[in-house]
């Protein structure tokens, strides 16, 4: 028998040590991964020490090939033997280890590329063509003033809870949780987006530990709900000079829509003969291109016919119901109506697009009109079964009903 310090250097099993003592040029055989082997070489330089190189021989396809794994001391004696292991398992699945080696630097560089930021602009690119801009404008606003600062220039796939709890955590703190909600969600999305591309393994945003929860808080524009207080604003607003800022004004207390949508009403969309206006809901017109028909009272209409008589229109009788006074071809921007709103009624802090709840509070408990049609006057989804027929039916007379009802009620609280 041999002698254990007789044995030739290539049959011995490596080590840290004896890797790290070698000098002499030649091709040293790991001993435990097959076809693994350390290759010394001298330098072309005198004075310059040997390189070490990891190489793996190997055969595919019935060819002998090699492999270099890398450079000693950069890659020490367990990663060489990992990597070697990594490869023989690719060998034997009759994959090339340098083309595996390729894609997995392709694919580092490509993670390295897909930051979230990187994401949440396919994502929003991706939605866009169904999202009105101003939703588009939302998205984009929460994620740069509250999302990209933490994680913009993060890759997705290292994003985990943390990164994630740390952003809702800071808008909790600022008492901003309909933001919080709201960002949760952006992120979920931009996830879930990365997620069905491969980009993720996983969507991590849709855990349901305790951090990412965010309690529901009902939040409400501030509205008049007492009729005493309606009848008094009413007086305070008759005051108030002629024009088309004071006219939308006082047809927003008559007909039950947004603010947004009455500035910007147009002459095409009135009928002052069949006493309608019928217009796309900018709010959800990326799903539903029914117009909605909003009933006009005899009091609507009165406002309505006296604008007619100065409006502006070109020659097929197409304009801006509520010209800016200002700007001059633009229509009115609703937080004129607001600023106003607040100017004659400073005892509160009520805002235009409260008077939606008004009709629908005042409407029903003290006019006794169906939820139903109040429901449907303020172009709302009905929710459960139900709701299809209600949106198609429209119960329009019953709504054209409620709408003179709430008209005369107005007129009787001036008295």
């Amino acid at each position: 028998m041999i002698p254990p310090e007789k044995v030739p250097a290539f049959r011995r099993k490596l080590s840290d040590a004896f890797v790290r003592s070698l000098t002499v040029p030649g091709k040293y055989a790991d001993g435990e991964v097959p076809g693994l082997y350390l290759e010394v070489r001298s330098s072309r330089k005198s004075g310059k020490p040997v390189s070490k190189h990891w190489r793996l021989k190997y055969r595919l396809h019935g060819k002998e090939n090699r492999f270099s794994i890398g450079a000693y001391p950069e890659i020490g004696l367990k990663d060489a033997r990992e990597i070697a292991l990594a490869a023989r398992r690719d060998i034997a699945n009759k994959i090339d280890p340098l083309k595996a080696k390729i894609a997995k630097i392709e694919a580092k560089a490509l993670n390295e590329v897909r930051t979230f930021e990187y994401v949440a602009e396919q994502w929003l690119n991706f939605k866009s063509a169904g999202l009105v801009s101003k939703s588009l404008a939302g998205f984009r606003g929460a994620l740069t003033n509250h999302v990209f600062p933490f994680i913009g220039k993060k890759p997705v796939t290292e994003i985990n809870l943390e990164h994630i709890s740390a952003i809702l955590t800071a808008l909790r703190n600022q008492g901003t949780m309909a933001m919080a909600k709201r960002v949760r969600t952006i992120i979920r999305a931009v996830l879930g987006f990365a997620e069905g591309r491969g980009w993720v393994e996983r969507n991590v945003a849709l855990s349901n530990i305790e951090e990412l929860k965010i309690r529901h808080v009902v939040t409400s524009n501030p509205a008049i709900e007492k009729p005493a207080d309606l009848a008094k604003f009413l007086l305070r607003l008759d005051d108030c000079d002629k024009g088309s800022v004071s006219t939308a004004m006082r047809l927003l207390v008559i007909l039950p829509v947004r603010p947004g949508e009455l500035a910007t009403m147009r002459w095409e969309d009135v009928d002052l003969v069949g006493a309608d206006w019928r217009y796309v809901v900018g709010k959800t017109k990326h799903l539903n291109k029914t117009k909605h028909i909003v009933p006009l009272p005899e009091q609507a209409l009165v406002l309505l016919r006296e604008l007619r008589k100065t409006c502006v229109v070109d020659e097929q009788g197409k304009g801006w119901v509520f010209t800016s006074p200002v700007y001059p071809g633009r229509p009115i921007n609703p937080t004129s109506m607001l600023k106003s709103f607040q100017r004659i009624w400073p005892e509160y802090n009520i805002t235009a697009h409260g008077f939606r709840a008004t009709y629908r509070t005042i409407a029903h408990e003290h006019l006794g009109i169906d939820p139903v049609v109040l429901e449907l006057s303020l172009s709302h989804r009905m929710p459960g079964t139900l709701g299809a027929v209600y949106a198609r039916a429209q119960l329009l007379s019953q709504r054209r009903e409620a709408s003179q009802l709430w008209a005369d009620y107005l007129d009787q609280l001036r008295q």
